[in-house]
Formats: C-alpha cells, sequence, structure tokens
C-alpha cells in the first residue's frame, strides 16, 4: 500500500531525473534529499474488538485493534513522527460484560497517545471507569502511557476537570518538533443516553456554558491552545451533523476528529470559510492526516487518508497477549441463560412468520412493554432456536453467545409512538422490498419490517396505499387515529421514510439493560434469564400473526396460496419430506398437503402452484383435510336442491355436501341456490371460509 510520504519521495526523484538532462549535468551529481513527513492517526468507534475473533459469536474480526497495531508498525518505519489519537468508544461491555482493562492494556502496547473517552466508556459504570482511566495513565506497566483527554468532563458541580482537557504534543519532523495540541471533548449527550448510576456524579459542561454546545467549550481553552500550539487538533465525541455545525462557528481548528460511525476523510468549512480537515475512523479505518513543512518552513496539515484495517494482518505477539482475555469472554459467552423445548421449525424465509420472529417478538414485547414491534428479518443472525437442539434432544441450552448469533445487530432497542395511519403506511413501504418468485412465492423481504404484537396480512398485488388488511389489535380493527407504543431498532429511525415520531424510551438508557449497550440480544437474554427465574422452560410462543401474499387483496386464489392458508389454520406442522412436487421447491405447506392427502396433483408429478382455486375445488381441499382429521361426510341431499348442480363434478360432490351441510363453504345466488363451481375464489372468500372451517373444528 502506497503512502503520502513514498508519493513525495517519487515526486522529488522526478525532479532529479529532470536534473539530468542536457544543461543540467552539475545537478546531476547532487544528493537525493528525503523529504520530512510526520502523520496524526486515529481510530474511533472500535468497541472492544481486540481480539481475532468475536468471543459471542465466533466471526472473525475484519477491523481490530490488532489490525491496527500491524498497521502502525509499518507507518512508524515510514514517517519522522506519529501521533496516534483515538476518538472514544474503545471499549464494550456487551452480553459478557468486560470491564475494559484487556482494551486499556491493548492501547498502551499499540502506543496510543490519548483517548477521548465516548458514550462506551461511561456505559462501564464509575468503578470500572476509574479504573480504566489509571490503567491508560500508568506510568509502569507494558507498554506506554495513554492520556485521557475531555475538556468538559467535570465534577459534579462543574468546577473541576477530572481528565487533562487537552495535551501538547511534540511531533518530531525532520530537524524539529512540531507542537500539537489535542483538545478532547466528550460526548455532551452521554446525560441523556444513560442511566446515573453508570456516569454517577459527573457533569458534561461548564456551568456557564448554558446553551451546552462544543462551541462554548473550543472558545474557553481556544486562546490557551493557540498560545502553546503550531498546530490544533480537536477530536469530538460527535457525529459529522454536528461537527459541521461546530466547524461553521468556529475558528482555530487544524484537525477536526469525529466520533461517528461512517469512516470519513473530507473538509468542513469554518466561520470563516476556510476548509477544516475532517476524518473519522468509523471502526473500520486508521485514519492518517500528514504533517509537513511549506515553502516557509511552517508546519501544514497535508492530505488525509483512510487505512482500511480490513486489508492488513493481525499483530499476532498482540493476539498472544489478549489471549487470556478473550478465554475469559468466550467463558462468558457460554453462560446458559435459558432452556428451550418444544418444536422450532428452523426456517429463515424473511416473506413470512418464523420461530425466530415470534421468540424476538414476545421477548421485546416483555422487556419493553409496548403493544408491538417492528423488527427486520436483517437483524437476525444466521442462528435459529431450531438449530441449537442436538440430534433426538427434547431440550436445548441458550446462552449469551446464542442470543448474539440470534440477534447479532448492535444498535439499542427504542420505543416510539405511532399511530395506526402511520404503521399502516410503513408496513405499506415495506411491501417494496419484497418480490415474487416465478412459482408465486413470496420471497425477499429481508430489509423490510414485520410488526408483531398485531394481525395483519400484507398483499403484494395491490395498489400502494392498499396492500394492509385485516389489520387488527386485541381483535378490533385498528383506527387511524389509535395511537400505540413500539418498539424498533433506533437504526430504524435514520430511515428517511420511517415515520415521523418521538423517542420516548430507550432500553440503552434504562437500568436494566444499559450496561449490556441496550440491544435486542440483551433485551432477549434478560427474558430468557426471567423465563429460568420462574422455572420455566422457552417454548414456541406466538401471540399474533402476519402473513405476506404474493396477489392483490381481492384477486383470485392461486392452489399455493390456499394451501398455505389451510397450512396456517393447521398449525403448520412440520412435514416428513422436503418436496412432494416438481413444480414447487422449498415449500412446507405443499409438502404438508401432499402428505395429509388434501392435494394429490395432476398426477404426472406436477402441483400447480399458480393455477386459480374454483369454489369446487375449494372444498375438495377443506373436506380432503378435515377427513385426514377423521371426519366422515353427513349424507344429505343439499346439492340436488341446487339449480346448478349438474354443474358440480362427480370427484367433488362429497366435498360440496360437507361444506353445504355445515355451511364452511355455503351456497351463494340472490336466494342461495347456486353453488357457482368453476367461480375462482378471492383472498376474502377464503378468508371468511376458513374461518368457518376454524369454528367447525373448535366444536368437533
Amino acid at each position: 500500500m502506497a503512502d503520502k510520504r513514498s508519493v513525495v519521495v517519487r515526486a522529488f526523484a522526478l525532479l532529479l531525473a529532470a536534473a539530468l538532462l542536457p544543461g543540467a549535468a552539475a545537478l546531476a551529481a547532487e544528493p537525493e534529499e528525503t523529504p520530512s513527513v510526520a502523520a496524526i492517526y486515529t481510530t474511533g468507534e472500535m468497541r472492544g474488538s481486540i481480539y481475532s475473533k468475536d468471543p459471542l459469536t465466533g466471526q472473525s474480526e475484519t477491523s481490530s485493534y490488532l489490525k491496527v497495531s500491524a498497521a502502525m508498525a509499518g507507518e512508524r518505519e515510514e514517517m519522522d513522527g506519529t501521533l496516534l489519537l483515538d476518538s472514544g468508544n474503545a471499549v464494550y461491555t456487551g452480553l459478557t460484560g468486560e470491564d475494559g482493562q484487556a482494551v486499556a492494556q491493548v492501547l498502551r502496547v499499540i502506543g496510543y497517545d490519548a483517548l477521548v473517552p465516548g458514550v462506551e466508556e461511561f456505559r462501564l459504570g464509575s468503578g470500572y471507569r476509574s479504573q480504566l482511566f489509571q490503567t491508560l495513565e500508568d506510568t509502569q506497566g507494558d507498554g506506554t502511557p495513554v492520556d485521557v483527554l475531555s475538556a468538559n468532563l467535570r465534577d459534579g458541580a462543574g468546577e473541576e476537570n477530572l481528565t487533562a482537557p487537552y495535551q501538547v504534543y511534540a511531533l518530531p519532523l525532520g530537524d524539529t518538533q512540531v507542537r500539537v495540541g489535542v483538545l478532547g471533548l466528550s460526548g455532551m449527550e452521554i446525560a441523556q443516553q444513560l442511566p446515573q448510576r453508570l456516569y454517577g456524579d459527573v457533569s458534561f459542561v461548564h456551568p456557564a456554558n448554558k446553551a451546552k454546545t462544543y462551541t462554548w467549550e473550543w472558545e474557553y481553552w481556544q486562546e490557551e491552545l493557540e498560545e502553546d500550539c503550531d498546530l490544533t487538533v480537536v477530536v469530538c465525541q460527535a457525529d459529522r451533523d454536528t461537527l459541521t455545525q461546530f466547524a461553521a462557528e468556529t475558528t482555530g481548528i487544524d484537525l477536526l476528529v469525529g466520533g461517528g460511525i461512517a469512516a470519513e476523510a473530507d473538509s468542513l468549512p469554518n466561520k470563516e470559510g476556510e476548509p477544516v480537515s475532517y476524518i473519522c475512523g468509523g471502526g473500520s479505518a486508521l485514519t492518517r492526516t500528514l504533517v509537513t513543512v511549506d515553502e516557509e518552513g511552517n508546519p501544514v496539515l497535508g492530505e488525509s487518508t483512510l487505512l482500511h484495517l480490513e486489508d492488513y494482518e493481525e499483530d499476532e505477539a498482540l493476539a498472544q497477549l489478549v489471549a487470556p482475555s478473550y478465554a475469559a469472554a468466550e467463558q462468558a459467552a457460554g453462560q446458559r441463560v435459558a432452556t428451550l423445548s418444544g418444536d422450532w421449525d428452523g426456517s429463515q424465509a424473511a416473506a413470512r412468520q418464523t420461530d425466530t420472529g415470534d421468540l424476538v417478538g414476545e421477548a421485546l414485547l416483555w422487556a419493553t412493554g409496548a403493544d408491538a414491534a417492528l423488527i427486520s428479518h436483517a437483524s437476525f443472525g444466521e442462528v435459529t432456536p431450531a438449530a441449537l437442539f442436538e440430534k433426538k434432544s427434547s431440550t436445548a441450552a441458550l446462552t449469551l453467545g446464542d442470543c448474539a448469533k440470534l440477534l447479532p445487530d448492535p444498535s439499542p432497542v427504542v420505543t416510539v409512538e405511532l399511530t395506526g395511519a402511520q404503521l399502516r403506511q410503513w408496513l405499506d413501504t415495506c411491501a417494496q422490498w419484497y418480490t415474487v418468485t416465478d412459482a408465486g412465492q413470496p420471497a425477499g423481504g429481508a430489509e423490510a419490517d414485520f410488526l408483531y404484537g398485531m394481525n395483519y396480512e400484507l398483499y403484494l398485488g395491490s395498489e400502494p396505499g392498499k396492500r394492509v388488511n385485516f389489520f387488527t389489535a386485541d381483535g378490533l380493527p385498528v383506527q387511524d387515529e389509535q395511537v400505540f407504543t413500539v418498539a424498533v431498532s433506533a437504526a430504524r429511525l435514520s430511515d428517511p421514510e420511517f415515520p415521523t415520531c418521538t423517542v420516548t424510551w430507550s432500553a440503552a438508557a434504562d437500568k436494566n439493560y444499559a450496561s449490556q449497550g441496550g440491544s435486542a440480544a440483551a433485551l432477549l437474554a434478560a427474558y430468557a434469564r426471567n423465563a429460568t427465574s420462574e422455572n420455566q422452560t422457552l417454548t414456541h410462543i406466538q401471540s399474533s400473526t402476519w402473513s405476506v401474499y404474493a396477489g392483490a387483496y381481492n384477486a383470485s386464489l392461486t392452489r399455493l396460496e390456499f394451501v398455505e392458508m389451510l397450512y396456517e389454520l393447521a398449525g403448520r406442522p412440520q412435514p416428513g419430506a422436503n418436496m412432494a412436487f416438481i413444480d414447487v421447491e422449498r415449500s412446507n405447506a405443499v409438502v404438508w398437503a401432499a402428505e395429509t392427502g388434501v392435494v394429490s396433483g395432476d398426477g404426472r408429478g406436477n402441483f400447480l402452484p399458480l393455477t386459480v382455486v374454483t369454489r369446487e375445488q375449494a372444498a375438495v381441499m377443506i373436506y380432503n383435510y378435515v377427513r385426514s382429521l377423521g371426519v366422515e361426510a353427513p349424507q344429505t341431499s343439499k346439492v340436488d336442491e341446487l339449480l346448478d348442480a349438474p354443474a358440480i363434478s362427480a370427484w367433488a360432490r362429497s366435498a360440496v355436501e360437507f361444506c353445504l351441510a355445515e355451511e364452511i363453504l355455503p351456497a351463494t345466488g340472490v336466494r342461495e341456490d347456486l353453488y357457482l363451481p368453476d367461480t375462482p375464489i378471492t383472498r376474502m372468500d377464503a378468508t371468511f371460509y376458513l374461518a368457518a372451517l376454524a369454528d367447525y373444528l373448535e366444536e368437533m
């Protein structure tokens, strides 16, 4: 990987080559002078990534401090001097509850110069945080001390700084040293993001900073820094939008280091319209900003570059150093939090309700007390509850690591208030992320949200605005003006299409979940532990239902869709085979229907999934399902009373007789004397028929 120093060296080589041209021979013998280059490096949002693998999930870490160490070893060989900073969120307690000491040791060994604490450092709690800061700044021990800098971190009265506000570093550059002042600004929002028991008696602004702005804090120290420094760096634990405004209100800053989650190298205009270099590691990059001298010999900032950590190897010696910590974290990940029992189907299809989704939905409703939860299949991992069972075992252990594998998304869960109209609009929007296969089955939809806690059906073939039907809560139709409390991932709120709403609660700020980050995995672990405390096992519970259909709400129903609806009514039993017909793949509903005799196909191995269902065909499927339960058709003469009785196929007569007698699929027409056996049924028709069938089965 070429760095800026190499580029500069090549530029000097070109000048030397030009000197060798005719007329420049006198210059040819002059030695090449290596230009002086130093650099400022930063990372941020690394969140405890000090291992080769995540101890919870076992997945390889593509970006870690192990790679930062290897990258810096190469950079230090190329530069006259280096300055290495971390913009915060270096630690992460997570589900394993790590105390940050391993991260502190890693930062010291790598040779970091300073850390500006972020929200994750405060998530440790007062005791562990104090130990972290002491370990970082200790003049004894392995590695080198790391300064903890925060100009706005003050005692509860706001009278004294709890850490050094800034530090001036002598950065070697050729025959001189550049004085680089680094001012730290911790997140002012920490007090709103965490319960007080975690941050303790701490203030995040000067008492005189009534507006609570980063601009005020900078201006308080600006004159002092400008007197002592050649270059000034402000490391601020804030996102790009906040820092764009901050830059526009200030002067005197040469380099602005952000604490966002997107790796960036750019510039932002300051109050005088001059560009200020802006960089952010975002948890995936080591940033490099060159320091050179101008024609007058003054130090200046050069180009900023993102060195993507995934491109580097790991520091093997450092990996060995943290091996004991990894073993302890791995052991914590193996802690059993609950026992699973019962039947779990293991489906990962995003276009239909799954056992994993039901488990997560139940956990979120329990933990948040919300009316419903919006959940995306994209937040699920590759592991399902069914995969945790060993062969022939009726129970399975659910560990902390399993919770993380089921729900690897670290985003905290929040609750918001949404109206019925807003929920309907969002579900309608989510319909655009599903697709329909050639066999007429809904597919895709991993990025879409499903709504758990309410009942509804989503029709992909209907026009926008009319895709959500049979939308109910507690058995009653959802009204547009009703207001519901809904749990959702905080990351979803940044979607520009998501309804405008206000956060009413955050798991990341709740005393029960804050120290674990407030993620869905943390809430699932708490839900599991609660079941264990009540001497219960976790079994599959489904307290609400939702479905996605390929067609339109009032369109004719296909054989596949009707069988799927009947399969839902039957409780989605697990079939014994994987395939029953050559024209339908991966459909448990069709395999079940074939095994129970509900359908028989065309005799040539085809199911004909896209063929529309007529009234007499629907009657036959219903009748076959009831017979599979051991029920025989009553002997009546109701069919003979119909005006179109001769039009009813002989193979359907017994089924029609049964459906007429039990009023499951009744006669139609003005005088209810027609059956119209060849008329296709619609989704609405099927809903009424199957509801009548459910009532009949309940009374059996």
